[in-house]
């Protein structure tokens, strides 16, 4: 491996390191922030409140050791996936796009293996509640979409 390449894989680990940090010290902030009670951020659309969630994403009913077995193998297929497909492509956006959807996840994959459930925070009112974990993932996802539709795509 050349010397930009093993920086490169440092930052994108450390990275990844720094989205899970974030994450759970929102969640432990928020935790302690709203114990017994709501906060309205704007009106009754967004609210902060505390959420724990035992279920997938949207509270979709799957649960238990499925759910962490599921987990656990999707992060390893998108590993797998990027380091093999998209590593090459030396993308910036590709890069952050998949640190933060892995970052996220391995959020999430640590709260469901070591709590079962994890803690969501942000309710955003005919929607969902959920925590920054989700929006990295959301966001970065959606980014890594536009990429493929206007960037890379074949002739």
């Amino acid at each position: 491996m050349k010397k930009p390449d093993s920086l490169r894989l440092l930052l994108f680990f450390f990275s990844i390191i720094g989205i899970i940090t974030i994450d759970i010290a929102s969640k432990l902030f928020m935790s302690e922030l709203l114990e017994e009670k709501t906060i309205s951020v704007l009106g009754e659309y967004i609210k902060l409140t505390l959420f724990y969630n035992s279920g997938v994403a949207f509270s979709l009913p799957i649960q238990g050791i499925i759910l962490q077995v599921l987990t656990i193998l999707i992060i390893v297929s998108i590993l797998y996936y990027y380091f093999r497909y998209e590593w090459k492509k030396r993308s910036l956006l590709l890069d952050l796009g998949y640190i933060a959807i892995l970052g996220g996840a391995l959020s999430h994959a640590y709260e469901r293996i070591m709590v079962w459930e994890v803690v969501d925070f942000i309710q955003v009112k005919y929607f969902a509640v959920l925590n920054l974990a989700d929006i990295f993932i959301s966001v970065w996802a959606l980014c890594i979409i536009i990429y493929y539709f206007f960037y890379d795509r074949k002739k």
